[in-house]
């Protein structure tokens, strides 16, 4: 079984992970030493530069050692899933996604709507269509824990050939290029909410 949204790799493991005491306020061009996100799944995500220009990965991991990661277009368009255990890669649940023309999503302004097409393959070669509609409101200031940053709150809606749409609700970093993960639910139905704890520099590797 694989998955190909945040949310669903995020159901990967609900387990409590710590983040570090009086860990700093990230800063523009912080990312490429890692950008740490807690929320209150009990997950810790670290982001860092992928392995493509423009890339971005985000590995999410639990005190049991169990997690998923998932590499991104720009930190918004999800491109690759897989679920970890013990740290390491979970084969038969890697997802990867091919957009096109996912140009047209960036730069992420506020007030904007963008629809793109695509395929989605699982990790048994099986493929299917999907479209992704990005939506985005106004820009405003909000407060993870100790750390003041500008966010645009994203709509991304997740349409499939043969299952219910998904939606799930973002706030992108314009000044990180990053996309923290609010929740999902089914199109028309009540989403399921995490609340983001606080933001950080993240520790060395």
């Amino acid at each position: 079984m694989g998955f190909a949204t945040r949310f669903s790799a995020l159901q990967a493991a609900l387990f409590l992970l710590a983040a570090p005491a009086l860990a700093a306020c990230p800063k523009p061009g912080d990312l490429a030493g890692g950008i740490a996100m807690r929320d209150d799944s009990g997950g810790v995500t670290v982001f860092r530069p992928g392995p493509a220009p423009g890339e971005v990965t985000e590995t999410t991991l639990f005190d049991d050692n169990t997690g998923f990661f998932l590499r991104s277009a720009g930190g918004l368009l999800v491109r690759e899933t897989h679920a970890l255990e013990n740290g390491a890669p979970v084969e038969d649940t890697v997802v990867t996604t091919q957009l096109e023309e996912p140009g047209r999503a960036f730069p992420v302004a506020e007030g904007r709507r963008v629809e793109l097409g695509g395929t989605e393959r699982d990790a048994g070669g099986a493929e299917r269509s999907l479209s992704v509609v990005i939506e985005t409101s106004l820009r405003r200031r909000v407060l993870y824990g100790d750390c003041a940053v500008e966010v645009i709150p994203v709509r991304l809606t997740y349409a499939y050939e043969d299952k219910a749409a998904q939606v799930e609700f973002l706030d992108y970093l314009p000044e990180f290029g990053i996309s923290l993960f609010l929740g999902s639910g089914g199109a028309g139905q009540a989403p399921d909410i995490y609340r983001v704890v606080e933001i950080f520099k993240a520790p060395p590797q």
